[in-house]
This record gives structure tokens, sequence and C-alpha cells, in this order.
């Protein structure tokens, strides 16, 4: 779980600056939203370029506006020219074009520390993501990144296999291996699509490490990958290894997932800001 913030700063007092890069959720479960708190419970400064805003809640989502190729390109100018950041989340990314603006941008400020959470279909299973853009995504961006985090069913996409193909742990671990050869960079597969369990798979080269987690009974699961790809960045950030900033980041998730934050008609959002209230359910027996 995340220290208290002063305890991860420099020794200038200043705390690592990490940029997300995604699209904005009105209701303030996901994306942008999602990261900035996160960024901050886990003691890095967040700053942000948005690739969309959205109309969503925790019921689905209503509509998606993209950005502009030409006010993407210039949000992170903006940043990497000012307050250079550390590490860099990316998140959900609508369509090619923006994908290309992202990756020209990120190739010419030498971004270091990328964390891409390969974001194609809503919690609520809209598709955010149109389909020639998974392959650009995957040819122009998974180069540049230090991880990729995809969940089960994305890495079946990835890697043209069928729905379900991937069920156990063992091919979990193959599916993360094979990804990472293709593309040269860390993979985590996601495990919590599987029942029992919150174990994830991460791959870096041939060799695949566990990361355990146990599954938090809740149904209020909304910007579980964003939250967690932007722990992770937050970590690197902070000079953790990549095994660490993992570890540090699921138990970060873990403990947001654990407070009993019940909000919405739908799939509710997390309590990122649980370490600051500590792990006191909000709903108790009695």
């Amino acid at each position: 779980m995340c220290a208290p913030v002063h305890a991860h700063r420099a020794a200038n007092g200043m705390p690592p600056a990490v940029l997300s890069i995604a699209g904005s959720d009105c209701s303030g479960g996901a994306g942008i939203q999602a990261d900035i708190k996160t960024m901050m419970a886990c003691g890095a400064y967040a700053m942000t370029a948005i690739t969309a805003i959205t109309a969503q809640n925790t019921t689905g989502v209503a509509a998606v506006q993209p950005t502009s190729p030409d006010m993407m390109g210039r949000q992170i100018d903006a940043v990497f020219e000012d307050i250079e950041p550390r590490a860099t989340k990316i998140g959900m990314i609508p369509n090619r074009d923006l994908i290309a603006v992202i990756a020209e941008r990120l190739h010419r400020h030498h971004a270091a520390c990328v964390v891409l959470d390969t974001v194609m279909v809503s919690s609520s299973g809209t598709r955010l993501i149109d389909a020639s853009a998974v392959t650009a995504m995957a040819e122009e961006l998974f180069p540049l990144a230090t991880l990729i985090t995809p969940n089960i069913p994305e890495t079946e996409v990835l890697l043209g296999r069928d729905p379900g193909a991937i069920r156990t742990h063992e091919d979990m671990q193959d599916a993360g291996t094979a990804l990472a050869r293709r593309y040269g960079c860390a993979v985590l597969v996601k495990g919590g699509h599987h029942a029992g369990n919150a174990d994830d798979a991460l791959a870096r080269g041939e060799i695949c490490t566990w990361m355990r987690g146990a599954r938090v009974n809740t149904t209020n699961t909304h910007g579980t990958g964003c939250t967690l790809s932007s722990a992770i960045a937050s970590h690197l950030a902070l000079g953790e290894t990549l095994y660490d900033a993992v570890r540090h980041a699921k138990d970060y998730l873990t403990g947001c997932l654990s407070t009993g934050l019940d909000l919405g008609h739908g799939s509710g959002p997390l309590d990122h800001a649980w370490p600051w209230i500590g792990e006191r359910p909000y709903h108790t027996a009695g």
C-alpha cells in the first residue's frame, strides 16, 4: 500500500511529476479524474493531456468526443517543455490519428517510464477505441512502453485469439511472454476476469513473475484499470523497480476496493483517498 505522501518525496521535498494521457470521465471514477486522484494518493504530482471528453457515469458511456490531433500535440508539448514528467501513463485513445500524434511526441520528448493501459472497452461494455486503432496502438505505442497492462479479453484481442481462449494461469503466462517477445516491452496480464483471485502475470522477456492478489467482493469496480496503471506509473516515478511498482500499485488498488464506497446506480467508483481515511468501511453491520 502507499505510505504517507511525505515518505515518497525526493530530498528537495518535491513530488515526482507524472503525466496522464487519457480521456476525461465526468463522473470522476475513471480516466483522467481517477488518474489524478491516484497519483496524488501515491505521492506524485499529476499532469494531464486529455484525449477525449466523455459523457458517462456508473451505468455506461453516453458519448465520446475526441480531442483534435493539433490540441493533443500541444498539450503534450506544454507539459514536457516546462515540467518534464518522470513517468507517463497512457489510457484511452479513441482513434489512430491521436495515437500517431502521441507516439511522435513521446518519441520527440524522450519520454521515460511509459505505462500503457490498453483500454478498448469500458466496464459497461461500450467500445472506446475503433478497430483500426488497436493495430496502430500496438505498432506505434507498444515499442515506446516500459509496461503494457492488458486484461484477459484485451490480451486475447492483441494475440488474435478467440474469446475465452485464456483460461488458466499457464495460459496467462504464455500469453504475457508472447506479447513481451513480440513488442519488446514488459506485459502485465491482469487476471481480474478470473474468479477466486486477482493474480496478475508480469512478463519481462521470457521471465514471468506472478503478482498475487486477493479478490475483493464488490461490484464497484469502475476505473480499476486506470487506477492500477496510474499507481504503477507513480511508483516508477518514485524510483522503484518495475516489480515493486506493480506490487505497491496492487496493494493500493486493493485498498481502494476494500473500503466499501458505494456511489451511483451501476458499477460504482473506487475510494482513491483511502490512504488518508484508512481501511474503515463506509457501511458497518448494525
